[in-house]
């Protein structure tokens, strides 16, 4: 888990504090190609053993999701001061690096050199490499 973050719910419930959170690989979310964003009160609950019908989960559930402790180039994305994380920022920088990868891998076997980030080089092989992806 290179790139993950924690989501976290601070709720109240009964007079007393809770703060169920979870730790979010992004890599594995990001690779899986969903537009969508994963269910974070679900797996949060999931994970802090609050069960799928109790009062808890529906106190969470109109709770805000608050966001800490990324790792990896997540960092980046995360605001600390608003406890928020872009995750559509975040799912694009990722899939541009796997691409470089890939780019890179190619240029290295075939032309025995590394790719400069943002070449001309880099450009076209990557406007080559998306029209692949589009057709």
């Amino acid at each position: 888990m290179k790139n993950s973050i924690v989501a976290k719910i601070p709720f109240h419930f009964k007079g007393q504090a809770f703060e169920p959170s979870s730790r979010i690989d992004l890599d594995d979310w990001a690779r899986r190609g969903d537009e969508a964003l994963p269910d974070l009160v679900k797996i949060i609950a999931q994970e802090n053993q609050i069960g799928s019908y109790s009062y808890e989960l529906e106190v969470m559930e109109v709770s805000e999701v608050v966001f800490e402790s990324p790792t990896g180039s997540a960092e980046n994305f995360w605001s600390p001061e608003m406890g928020t994380f872009d995750f559509n920022g975040f799912k694009q920088y990722w899939l541009a690096e796997q691409a470089f990868t890939q780019l890179n891998q190619i240029s290295e076997n075939i032309l025995g050199a590394s790719l400069e980030e943002n070449s001309k080089l880099h450009q076209a092989l990557m406007q080559a490499f998306l029209a692949g992806k589009d057709s």
